[in-house]
């Protein structure tokens, strides 16, 4: 397994305290290959998902990933995580990936989703917030405002 680079709680806003009644984690994890890894929260039985994202769009990934494991409002007609962990790059052609994010939108739309993204230096994320914010959801991002590392 890479370094987490990111930690993403999925799940609803309290209707009156705010923060988040999480249901599942999202984990991204770097270092060959980006890999977004995906676990329920409250379902023993249930199987983590591993998707290999795109460099790019990697915030796209994420909210394909929930309207499709997590809201289970979308079916692709190839399996995003699979035991050869091919890339988004490898199943779908760009058009593909491109209409699946946006039907990711409508599934996620007036679903009361909140998705907080914890995103440390270097992720690949910190560069995809404008992505997160074109999603219908709520959403917190948090980023490290102190950082200290070990010198070795």
């Amino acid at each position: 397994m890479g370094t987490v680079t990111a930690t993403i709680f999925v799940g609803t806003s309290h209707p009156f305290h705010g923060g988040i009644e999480p249901t599942h984690l999202i984990l991204l994890t770097e270092n060959d290959r980006p890999a977004l890894i995906l676990r329920s929260l409250y379902e023993k039985e249930e199987e983590k998902k591993v998707i290999i994202p795109t460099i790019e769009n990697t915030a796209d990934d994420v909210f394909l990933m929930i309207a499709v494991y997590v809201l289970k409002k979308i079916e692709t007609n190839k399996e995003i995580s699979n035991y050869k962990r091919e890339s988004l790059y490898e199943i779908f052609t760009e058009k593909e990936r491109f209409d699946l994010y946006n039907q990711a939108k409508s599934a996620i739309k007036g679903t009361g989703l909140k998705v907080v993204f914890n995103i440390l230096s270097g992720s690949l994320l910190a560069n995809k917030i404008k992505q997160i914010k074109q999603y219908p959801t709520e959403y917190e991002i948090t980023m490290p405002v102190e950082t200290k590392e070990r010198n070795l």
